[in-house]
């Protein structure tokens, strides 16, 4: 029994006299309290600002610009078609975790962008306002996995099977505001929690009514190709699920891009072609002007 004892004691004493070892722990940084960041105007451009990061001792940092965007950077740029207050939150980051600061952008009237004569704005707003809806014919929703390939393409019954899709109206202002009218109903998917079925806009209910009828706003890029970005919670044209994130069950993305494949303007008028890679594949939806 004592030899016992004296083994179990011997044991006690080994770990006790251990220490632990320190070599690979990590020393974590206090959360950042001095975020700081300055506003400024971007010299000729209008309701344009440069948001700068002075923050010391952080290395990530995140930008919530107060309208439905967000971008990351140590200097960014916010852009602001429409007169408002707009609240930007930064968010900087360090090793312990991040610091937020917040400042008030005030912007005193709407921006009248250019209008050049030829050009994309002029294309899809007429320098003013001008609506579009979904291309009442075969073809008008289209996805594959490449050019080539089609797994699937809306056939001309469509158009009356979903009317209630093809009645839904984008309305572009050459202000940067864009306008989306169900006329009172929508086409609504699974993941819209119905069952691809026309509803009226009061069923599209809780996360899902983000994608029912609303104003956001979009921006444009003619080089190196042209592209149609439409911003905000719940913005879309085509389907809600298709963005470039990938296709979704929620309503989670802020803008989606949208590369323009196709312009044609005669004498039945304008159309366009949207397309946008999902990853897997593209999806593409045929647009014409009203």
């Amino acid at each position: 029994m004592k030899n016992i004892l004296l083994i179990f004691a011997s044991v006690i004493l080994f770990f006790c006299s251990c220490e632990p070892q320190q070599e690979d722990a990590i020393e974590l940084s206090a959360v950042p309290t001095n975020v700081e960041f300055t506003v400024e105007e971007k010299a000729g451009e209008s309701n344009t600002y440069i948001l700068t990061n002075k923050t010391t001792g952080t290395f990530l940092y995140n930008w919530d610009l107060g309208n439905g965007t967000s971008v990351s950077g140590e200097s960014v740029e916010a852009y602001y078609p429409s007169k408002g207050d707009y609240e930007v939150t930064l968010r900087a980051f360090n090793n312990g975790g991040f610091g937020t600061s917040k400042k008030m952008i005030s912007v005193l009237e709407d921006d009248v962008a250019p209008c050049p004569t030829g050009g994309l704005m002029e294309f899809l707003s007429d320098c003013n306002a001008l609506t579009w809806k979904l291309a009442p014919e075969a073809g008008a929703y289209w996805v594959g996995p490449d050019d080539a390939t089609t797994w699937w393409s809306s056939p001309e019954d469509a158009v009356n099977e979903r009317f209630c899709a093809f009645d839904d109206e984008w309305t572009f202002m050459s202000t940067g505001e864009m306008i989306y009218d169900t006329k009172g109903d929508l086409w609504a998917e699974d993941y819209m929690g119905h069952d691809f079925q026309c509803v009226t806009d009061d069923q599209l209910t809780g996360e899902p009514a983000v994608w029912g009828p609303g104003e956001h706003t979009f921006l444009l890029n003619e080089d190196p190709i042209q592209q149609l970005t439409v911003v905000g919670l719940g913005a879309f044209l085509g389907l809600p699920k298709a963005t470039n994130d990938g296709e979704l069950t929620t309503p989670t993305v802020t803008q989606i891009t949208y590369d323009i494949i196709e312009m044609n303007e005669d004498a039945n008028g304008k159309s366009m072609t949207l397309e946008v890679n999902f990853g897997p594949g593209l999806w593409r939806f045929k647009y014409v002007a009203q």
